[in-house]
């Protein structure tokens, strides 16, 4: 997301262990996940990375 420029809030959940137990109640159970608005997903997933940027970009990423 980074080199893509896709700004994001990272949350280590070794540093805050209740972030880790709202993803599990929310039934994440790998990491990375990413929640932007109303979408969400867990894994190095670059397609849905690619869905938050605007069109114009995605043809030149």
């Amino acid at each position: 997301m980074e080199s893509r420029g896709v700004e994001f809030e990272m949350v280590n959940i070794d540093l805050v262990p209740e972030a880790a137990d709202t993803l599990r109640e929310q039934g994440f159970r790998q990491l990375p996940v990413v929640i932007a608005g109303d979408t969400s997903w867990s894994g190095f997933r670059p397609d849905m990375i690619n869905r938050l940027l605007p069109a114009s970009r995605v043809a030149s990423a």
